[in-house]
């Protein structure tokens, strides 16, 4: 769940945050599927499953293939309603709550025509602020509905009028945010707030005098506050969880349940070692977070992730696990074996000695080659880097390229690799701060300097690599994301 957005001084209250929705992910895949058309509301259905494993027969025929709103709200209930940003929530849904009460009960009306007013002073202040697409332009950009918006800044002028109406603020005098504020705080410590305990079996959530808030319509505001991208792979996590499921018939109820069992001791066991943590208990470091057992054992999460582990724990032992890893051996080594940390400054260069546009890589080689002559520490490295690098992304990253693996495949860096293992291998302990180059690039060249060397893994270590890359493999090969449509795809 992303955190409140706190809106314009003008409006008062967090409204405008109850109706936002975070634009969809860029990354978002077209989905191909016969006749998928995407779950709408009305249908009551949130996500289903497409293609192949929907189909007759597949792991998730029929209704195995369907998320609910029901079902989809329960899971983000467990995750986010008792963290930090969803307690923060449920304070805004009450404080939004009472508004509409209290103004219900005083009869207070807000005409169109105030409305329509007050969007356009707020324009003109978003306008004068530098934002020269206005009200209309922050709106687009939030992915907030004209109808939303409207409701809120409504409401926004409820709270406005009771305010002044119990401060006897004569009209025309301007009603502060803090004044607002105050006067909604003076409501609640007055009516006082009764908080349930979580999970809300009764139905209902907290209550403020005659005002409840009930389980449902918390769930719905949480999902209303869920960015989009999180909606969808909760629903894609769902079906997951069930596909894996189908696929391990064999395990049984019993079977399944003990290999959750091992999993949260593998999360236990992991979180009470971190460093970070400083011995505190997995229990408290889940309270910390607003989770609990219960709740993690519920999330599809850790139940697809038990399962995998599961599978490839039956199928493989350490004799085919490094039978898996001789056979892929450069990849895994590309992705998990020795490696060092390169920072580089750049410069771009051209073949051709009279390019009008770059001067030629013998130019360029020769400038870095002076710029060396000055470098007499990683300070000065970084220095220059600021100064003279001309490749922007990690100029900003202070001349970060990442780690750079002995066993990768990249020709691009093929140059740099061999020159900067030429370095370690000469002193691999004490390589770090060393400075090579000029080393051509595809388009450039560069001095680098090495970081801190990451030694090749231990085969228990490399093991846990090769086990970890098969239960992805797994999980990829049961569903893909591209054979889940949400409702949130018919927009």
């Amino acid at each position: 769940m992303r955190a409140p957005i706190h809106c314009t001084p003008a409006l008062g209250l967090l409204f405008l945050t109850a109706g936002l929705h975070a634009a969809p992910s860029a990354a978002a895949q077209e989905v191909e599927a016969p006749a998928a058309a995407a779950p709408t509301a009305v249908e009551s259905v949130a996500a289903r499953a497409v293609g192949a494993p929907a189909a007759a027969g597949g792991l998730l025929e029929g209704a195995k293939g369907v998320v609910t709103f029901e079902q989809l709200d329960e899971l983000l209930l467990w995750r986010d309603a008792m963290s930090p940003i969803g307690q923060r929530s449920l304070q805004q849904l009450l404080e939004v709550r009472l508004v509409e009460h209290l103004g219900e009960a005083a009869g207070i009306v807000i005409t169109d025509e105030a409305v329509a007013k007050r969007t356009a002073v707020l324009d003109d202040e978003i306008r004068a602020g530098g934002r020269q697409g206005g009200l209309e332009e922050l709106m687009r950009e939030g992915s907030v509905k004209a109808d939303d918006f409207r409701r809120y800044l409504r409401l926004s002028l409820v709270h406005e009028e009771l305010t002044r109406r119990a401060l006897e603020i004569p009209a025309g005098t301007e009603v502060t945010p803090d004044q607002q504020e105050l006067w909604l705080q003076d409501q609640l410590t007055e009516r006082g707030t009764q908080a349930e305990e979580f999970p809300w079996a009764e139905g209902v959530v907290v209550t403020s005098g005659d005002l409840t808030i009930t389980r449902d319509e918390f769930a719905v505001h949480i999902r209303s506050e869920t960015p989009e991208n999180e909606q969808r792979e909760a629903c894609y996590l769902l079906l997951l969880a069930r596909a894996v499921r189908a696929r391990m018939p064999e395990l049984g109820a019993a079977g399944a349940t003990a290999a959750l069992d091992r999993e949260m001791e593998r999360r236990r066991a992991e979180a009470e070692a971190d460093p970070r943590f400083r011995g505190a208990s997995y229990e408290q470091i889940l309270t910390a977070r607003g989770l609990s057992v219960e709740a993690v054992r519920r999330d599809p999460a850790i139940q697809a992730a038990a399962l995998a582990h599961e599978a490839v724990d039956r199928q493989h032992d350490d004799e085919s696990l490094r039978a898996e890893y001789e056979k892929e051996r450069r990849r895994f080594d590309s992705l998990f074996g020795e490696a060092v940390e390169v920072r580089i400054l750049y410069m771009n260069a051209s073949p051709r000695p009279d390019d009008p546009l770059r001067p030629s890589f013998k130019a360029v080689e020769e400038k870095l080659r002076e710029l060396r002559e000055g470098i007499r520490s990683p300070e000065d490295f970084l220095a220059a880097v600021e100064i003279h690098s001309q490749d922007r992304g990690t100029r900003e990253r202070k001349g970060l390229l990442g780690n750079l693996s002995r066993a990768g495949d990249s020709e691009d860096l093929a140059g740099l690799r061999q020159a900067a293992f030429a370095v370690v291998d000469r002193a691999p302990d004490a390589c770090a701060g060393e400075v090579f180059g000029p080393v051509r690039l595809t388009n450039g060249a560069a001095l680098a300097m090495l970081g801190d060397r990451i030694p090749a893994p231990t085969w228990p270590q490399m093991r846990m690599n090769v086990h970890q890359d098969l239960r992805r493999r797994f999980l990829e090969a049961t569903l893909l994301r591209e054979q889940v449509v949400s409702y949130l795809d018919a927009k």
